[in-house]
C-alpha cells in the first residue's frame, strides 16, 4: 500500500469531502449492511467515514490503516465505542491472530499492487462462511490524474475483479456496478480538466442528488457505474 507526500494531502481532500457527503455514505453502506457478521474487520478506515456506521452493525470491530493521523481521527470519533480496536499499520504485512465473519475494503484493493496475493492474505482470515466485501473503482479508460493523486494503481470491471477474487483463493457470490451518474464528473475533473481533486463544493453538490440516483438505480441496476462492488466468500479446498 502508498499513501505518502502528495498522495496523502489528495486522499485527506477527498475523505474530508466525503466526511460532508452523509446521502452518499448511507447509499454506500447500504450495499454493505446486510453482508456484515460480528466480527468485523475494516481495512483502510481513513478517517471513519464509514468505521462510525460498521461500529453500530457488529459486535467487534478492527480497524487498521497506514496513516497515523487518520486511526487517530476515527478513534476520536469513537471514543465511547469500547468494542472496536484501532491499529496503524499496513495491512500487507500485518500478522492477525483473530479470525472474522467479515472483511471490508472500501476503496482499497487499487491501491494495492500485488492485489491477488493480497487477497490470498485475507481468505485465511476469514471464519468458515465468511464474507469480503469490497468496493473498488470501475473502468479502466476512466483511469486519470484523479485516480493516479490518491495512488491507485488500477480500475477494475466485473470480468477483471472476478478474475483476481478467483485467483485470490475467493468465490465471487455478487458483482455490480454503482453509482453510473458519477462517471461525468470524474471524467471532467481527472481528464478533461486535469484537476488532482474535484473542484469545490461539487462533492456537496452531488450528495445533494444522491437520495434521486439511489431510486434510480434500485429501479434499474445500471451496466456501468464509477464503482463496483463484491461480495466473496473463500474458496473451499
Amino acid at each position: 500500500m502508498r499513501k505518502q507526500g502528495s498522495l496523502s494531502l489528495a486522499q485527506t481532500q477527498w475523505l474530508d469531502d466525503l466526511a460532508q457527503a452523509d446521502h452518499f455514505n448511507h447509499w454506500v453502506f447500504s450495499h454493505i449492511a446486510p453482508h456484515l457478521g460480528d466480527e468485523v474487520l475494516e481495512i483502510g478506515c481513513g478517517t471513519g467515514n464509514f468505521t462510525v456506521h460498521l461500529a453500530n452493525h457488529c459486535r467487534h470491530l478492527t480497524v487498521i490503516d497506514l496513516d497515523a493521523d487518520y486511526v487517530a481521527q476515527t478513534r476520536s470519533r469513537l471514543s465511547e465505542a469500547d468494542h472496536v480496536t484501532f491499529h496503524v499499520g499496513d495491512a500487507t504485512q500485518q500478522q492477525w491472530r483473530d479470525r472474522f465473519d467479515t472483511i471490508i475494503l472500501l476503496d482499497v484493493l487499487e491501491h494495492i499492487e500485488q492485489d491477488q496475493a493480497f487477497l490470498n492474505q485475507l481468505a485465511g482470515l476469514l471464519k468458515p462462511g465468511g464474507r469480503l466485501i469490497l468496493k473498488v473503482p470501475a473502468g479502466q479508460r476512466l483511469y486519470n490524474r484523479l485516480d493516479r493523486s490518491v495512488g491507485h494503481y488500477r480500475r477494475y470491471n466485473k470480468k477483471n475483479l472476478s478474475r483476481t477474487l478467483t485467483d485470490g483463493n475467493f468465490t465471487p457470490l455478487a458483482l455490480h456496478y454503482f453509482n453510473i451518474m458519477g462517471i461525468p464528473g470524474w471524467w471532467v475533473n481527472g481528464s478533461l480538466l486535469k484537476r488532482t481533486i474535484p473542484g469545490g463544493g461539487q462533492v456537496g453538490l452531488f450528495n445533494r442528488f444522491v437520495p434521486l440516483f439511489e431510486r434510480l438505480e434500485q429501479r434499474l441496476p445500471p451496466p456501468v457505474g464509477l464503482s463496483l462492488m463484491a461480495i466473496a466468500t473463500p474458496t473451499m479446498a
